[in-house]
């Protein structure tokens, strides 16, 4: 039981944090660069000047055919609290402040506890970055770049496990002209393939340390740091 459990957390958990982590980094410049590594360096320098931000997303899981669907609203404070709020399915809750996670998932009633310190799930922070970069081998996925896309032109970066490892074994990240990586596309290593959506960014949002801060419910069944035996 607890071990299927694991698997479910961690199929909430990675998907939404990886590309959230990217989604922060972008500000108002156009497509000045040329090469991939021009546009990584200006994804790690434009973090540091993002303060807030507070943004919807649809997220699409596919496997074998099945498909399922979630959506919400995150919130991110410097230098590393996280907030996810699910519409979809309701209820459902991520938190960090940077040293812990937490995963509550009211269906079955669970509230995962886990410690960031030494983890992938450093989520949101200048090192969590350059950690992300640093696992995978990147490129563009394409020789036409940017290219046109809905009518709005995008860098595509195609990004590679350097490693075999949980969390995405490829990643496509869309950029648009003002730096927000606004899609994510990637596939897991048991072959689940997710997208994520990034909408109606705002980064001028007030938020407190407080807004961060999770209790979980008195009656729910918690379980600390199950995902170690998965990393």
């Amino acid at each position: 039981m607890l071990s299927t459990l694991n698997k479910k957390l961690l199929r909430i958990a990675i998907a939404p944090v990886i590309v959230f982590l990217c989604v922060i980094t972008g500000y108002s410049y156009k497509f000045d660069f040329v090469t991939v590594n021009d546009i990584v360096k200006q994804i790690k320098k434009t973090f540091s000047d993002v303060e807030s931000y507070q943004a919807n997303f649809v997220m699409v899981s596919d496997k074998m055919g099945k498909r399922q669907s979630q959506s919400g609203t995150i919130w991110y404070m410097s230098p590393h609290y996280l907030r996810i709020d699910f519409d979809v399915p309701y209820g459902q809750k991520i938190v960090s402040d940077g040293k812990q996670v937490w995963i509550y998932i009211p269906s079955i009633n669970v509230v995962a506890e886990q410690d960031l310190n030494s983890s992938m799930f450093a989520i949101g922070t200048g090192s969590g970055l350059n950690r992300l970069f640093s696992k995978y081998h990147y490129k563009f996925d394409g020789k036409e770049q940017p290219r046109v896309e809905s009518n709005n032109k995008y860098y595509v970066l195609f990004l590679k496990q350097k490693e075999t490892r949980s969390g995405f074994r490829t990643m496509k990240l869309w950029v648009n002209e003002q730096y927000f990586i606004t899609k994510a596309a990637g596939e897991t290593a048991n072959g689940k393939n997710i997208t994520i959506e990034i909408k109606n960014i705002n980064t001028k949002v007030d938020l407190k340390k407080g807004f961060f801060k999770f209790d979980p419910p008195s009656n729910a069944r918690i379980i600390k740091n199950p995902m170690l035996a998965e990393e």
